[in-house]
């Protein structure tokens, strides 16, 4: 499924209290890699309403970033859950409350070797469907596979050493594809949710989560009050 976003400009600590168990807030933001985390710990201290220094963040052992504050689980659940990915100019980040949610962002016009990552990475389906494409659309098209791969990998805290050809998708147009199949380890391809969009002009971003829809709710900061 493709989203139609558009990005409403808001402040963190404004819409942090709205996020709930049916939504998902997903921020786009101005980004340079010499920020390295801070918008990232900026945005977590606005939503949990505590100052930039009292946001902890440990690793797993894939790198997946996560608080490391025991105060966000309770009875074993994790009550909030965030995910990020950079590219070029900007971050992408996701946050949700009970649910792990990936997410991944990809600026597009890259020098890319579609086909022939395709047929060493993918699933062979996948690479037939990319060589079916006129070259002027297939390197769109396998940004958007790649970033689906990407944000389904991220949402369980798998990397690609994970296996990009153990979840398989169907082309459906364009940069759009539907998860088709999948690993048991990732459970059933039916209660994955997987949605690409264009989030700025010149990128691919994609979120996946397992479990119901939820509402996507997109912000972005005001020029004079950053995150």
């Amino acid at each position: 499924m493709s989203l139609h976003l558009k990005f409403a400009e808001a402040a963190p600590d404004e819409v942090a209290p709205a996020l709930d168990d049916r939504s998902i807030h997903l921020w786009r933001i101005p980004y340079a890699s010499s920020q390295r985390r801070a918008p990232l710990v900026a945005l977590l201290a606005s939503y949990l309403d505590v100052p930039k220094s009292a946001i902890a963040l440990d690793e797993d052992s894939r790198g997946k970033p996560h608080l490391a504050n025991s105060a966000n689980t309770r009875g074993g659940d994790t009550l909030f859950e965030f995910n990020w990915s950079h590219s070029g100019g900007y971050a992408l980040v996701a946050l949700s409350r009970r649910g792990a949610v990936g997410v991944d962002i990809e600026r597009l016009g890259k020098n890319l070797r579609a086909i022939e990552i395709a047929r060493r990475f993918f699933d062979a389906g996948e690479a037939d469907a990319l060589a079916a494409l006129d070259p002027g659309v297939r390197d769109r098209a396998f940004i958007g596979l790649w970033c689906a791969k990407e944000a389904v990998l991220k949402a369980i805290g798998e990397g690609l050493s994970f296996g990009l050809a153990r979840l398989a998708f169907a082309h459906a147009a364009g940069a759009d594809w539907v998860l088709a199949r999948t690993d048991p380890a990732l459970g059933e391809a039916q209660d994955w949710q997987v949605s690409g969009f264009d989030p700025a002009p010149g990128y691919r971003g994609c979120m996946a989560w397992q479990g119901s829809t939820r509402t996507i709710f997109a912000f972005r900061p005001a020029p004079d009050r950053p995150v």
